[in-house]
């Protein structure tokens, strides 16, 4: 997660998520956040029962954690509130789902937005709405590697990085969380480079993304937009 991504869902917690959480939920949301969407990933395994030491301290002796039987009752709160989704129980843990505050239906309200006129003056990356119609131009599928992608795992990575790079649909694309992690602020050309001498491109398809590369810098991949 970039810094400014990880600026915005950390406003999003506080404004938003935290005032419907007691303090207990609130821990426990961090944590799997710290364990998930921080570091790139959609979901993990965590064994609460050491995990809760790691937490918080608990609201009855001081200075103890939370009880396992608290964490998970708490953990089923939160699920109830859509904050989590609980996907199975395995050997080593809880294998459980963040689901960021922007995706919580009705948890942020947006006042409705004027689009812009033109196509050319549209910001692609602070407007939800928007940022949705670059996914979908893209296919559902990363820009680089070509890995499937839904509206709960992609984000919109800058093909020239900020500030140089604007908020134009002529340089964002969406792209997987591992991509966006490892190009950072690197050139477009050089992680194709990367990701083709690590097989996760064949050489068409190589090729192929160097061509559509060039086609988004010249603005021919223009997303769906209002005449």
């Amino acid at each position: 997660m970039h810094v400014d991504d990880f600026i915005k869902f950390f406003i999003a917690f506080q404004d938003h998520a935290a005032p419907k959480l007691d303090v207990y939920e609130q821990a426990i949301y961090l944590y799997i956040a710290r364990h998930t969407q921080v570091i790139g990933a959609s979901e993990a395994v965590i064994g609460f029962k050491s995990a809760r030491k790691k937490m918080a301290f608990g609201t009855g002796k001081a200075g103890t954690p939370p009880s396992e039987g608290v964490v998970y009752e708490k953990l089923k709160s939160l699920e109830r509130k859509g904050f989590v989704k609980v996907l199975a129980s395995e050997r080593t843990g809880t294998k459980i789902r963040l689901i960021s505050p922007f995706d919580i239906a009705g948890l942020i309200a947006v006042a409705p937005e004027a689009l812009p006129l033109s196509l050319e003056d549209a910001d692609f990356f602070e407007h939800s709405h928007n940022r949705k119609l670059i996914l979908e131009r893209e296919g559902f599928a990363c820009f680089y590697c070509l890995r499937s992608l839904d509206e709960n795992n992609y984000v919109i990575e800058h093909v020239v990085s900020r500030p140089a790079g604007n908020n134009s649909y002529k340089n964002l694309v969406a792209s997987c969380r591992q991509c966006n992690n490892r190009k950072d602020a690197g050139s477009a050309d050089s992680h194709l480079k990367i990701i083709y001498r690590e097989g996760l491109l064949n050489q068409t398809e190589h090729a192929n993304r160097h061509e559509q590369l060039g086609r988004l810098v010249r603005g021919e991949l223009r997303p769906a937009w209002p005449v």
